[in-house]
């Protein structure tokens, strides 16, 4: 990783490290949250056993979701740039055996993590240094059958507005057009199972041809 990828990353751990106390962060999912996530959960189908990626885990809300879904015999290996996310992360996964928790960037720890059944970027994606080639790095990291997951909570139009007006280290970080997605997906060799992108949030679910 380059020195400007990696500044920017400095950049970005220090303002999520400021941001652990945050509602959006801290706080459990409410029943509004559960029910946009029970749509991932619908197209992937049971988790039990799964080997899963979570690039950007925060304090480790999905972590913990994903850690029940894949039981005892499955494992979750999650991440996140900001220090004091991954602490609280550590914190709030005390005692869950079938999680494995680093702290920095998907690019600095891809060569030693993998590969998975299953990588779900949720609130993420548009906090990646270089999106194209975080998107490639994924794409190669699932196993044939799988399914890459790039979701949020709210569309492209709220994500890009929110990252535009935070006037902070994550201002540029915005989601990319449809059409870039779409292109990156046949780049890599990968058909679209899902595309969303409206009041209930926005959701992309794309597994490998063949």
């Amino acid at each position: 990783m380059n020195d400007q990828k990696e500044k920017a990353y400095q950049a970005k751990a220090t303002f999520f490290d400021a941001q652990v106390q945050a509602e959006w962060a801290a706080k459990a999912y409410g029943a509004g949250e559960m029910e946009k996530l029970e749509r991932i959960f619908e197209i992937t189908g049971p988790l039990a056993g799964l080997r899963l990626l979570e690039p950007g885990c925060g304090t480790g809300r999905l972590t913990e979701v994903l850690a029940q879904r894949v039981g005892p015999l499955g494992r979750v290996v999650a991440m996140d740039i900001s220090p004091q996310m991954v602490a609280a992360a550590h914190r709030r996964l005390d005692g869950c055996d079938n999680v494995e928790l680093y702290q920095g960037s998907i690019e600095a720890l891809a060569d030693r993590l993998g590969t998975f059944d299953h990588v779900i970027c949720h609130q993420v994606f548009p906090h990646f240094a270089d999106h194209k080639a975080a998107f490639g790095m994924l794409a190669r990291m699932l196993e044939p059958g799988g399914l890459l997951v790039i979701s949020h909570f709210i569309s492209i139009a709220e994500i890009n507005d929110v990252h535009r007006n935070a006037g902070t280290a994550v201002a540029a970080d915005l989601m990319p057009p449809a059409e870039t997605m779409r292109r990156w997906c046949a780049e890599h060799r990968l058909c679209i199972d899902t595309w969303q992108d409206d009041d209930d949030g926005y959701l992309l679910c794309a597994k490998p041809n063949g």
